[in-house]
C-alpha cells in the first residue's frame, strides 16, 4: 500500500506498475491481431483460386506460394506483441519512436509498390522488378550509379533465372512482357 491508500501492484512504493514489466505489449497485441486477420482473409482468398490442371501447375499449385508468405507473415506477427522483451528499455524505448508520424517517404513507397503490382497485368513480372529494383533505391536516395545499375540488371535476372531454371516457376509475361 502507498501513503494515499492505493495498492501498488510492483511492489515499489508510490510508484505504480513499472510499464517495462508487463508481458504483452497492448498496442503491439491490436497490431498482431489486425494482421492476423487480414492474413485469414487473405488465406480464404487463396482456397477460391480455380483448379489448374496438373499439366500445367509447375510443380506447385497456384495457391502454394500465397499460403506460405501469409504463414510467414502470421508466425512472425506473433512476435510482435512480446518485442519489448528483447529491448533494453523495454517498452518506453519500443513506444518512443511512435510519437512521430509516419514520414512521407514510407507512404510514397507504399503508393509505388501498389502501382507496380497493379501494372504486372500490363508490364509482367520481370519487368515489374526491374521496376522496383530502380525505382525504390533512386526514391530512397540512392545515387551511385556503379551499385544501382548492376543491381537493376543483375537482381532481378538472377532471380528469373532461379524461378525459371531452377524452381520451373514462369512468371506472368505481360501485355509488354510479351514482346520481350
Amino acid at each position: 500500500m502507498s501513503n494515499d491508500g492505493s495498492e501498488t501492484t510492483s511492489g515499489r512504493e508510490g510508484q505504480g506498475p513499472s510499464p517495462s514489466s508487463s508481458l504483452i505489449h497492448g498496442v503491439d497485441l491490436k497490431l498482431t491481431l489486425t494482421i492476423l486477420g487480414v492474413c485469414a482473409a487473405l488465406y480464404y482468398v487463396t482456397t477460391t483460386f480455380d483448379e489448374v490442371s496438373t499439366l500445367l501447375t509447375q510443380n506447385i499449385p497456384p495457391e502454394w506460394f500465397p499460403r506460405l508468405l501469409i504463414w510467414f507473415i502470421a508466425i512472425l506477427s506473433l512476435i510482435l506483441p512480446f518485442e519489448h522483451r528483447f529491448l533494453e528499455r523495454g517498452k518506453k524505448g519500443l513506444d518512443e519512436g511512435r510519437e512521430s508520424r509516419i514520414p512521407i517517404g514510407a507512404i510514397v513507397t507504399a503508393g509505388l509498390l501498389i502501382l507496380v503490382v497493379a501494372s504486372i497485368v500490363v508490364l509482367g513480372t520481370f519487368l515489374s522488378m526491374v521496376l522496383v529494383c530502380a525505382a525504390l533505391p533512386l526514391l530512397w536516395g540512392e545515387r551511385r550509379w556503379k551499385i544501382l545499375i548492376p543491381y537493376v540488371i543483375l537482381f532481378p535476372t538472377l532471380v528469373a533465372l532461379l524461378f525459371t531454371k531452377v524452381l520451373r516457376v514462369y512468371f506472368e509475361p505481360g501485355l509488354i512482357g510479351v514482346v520481350f
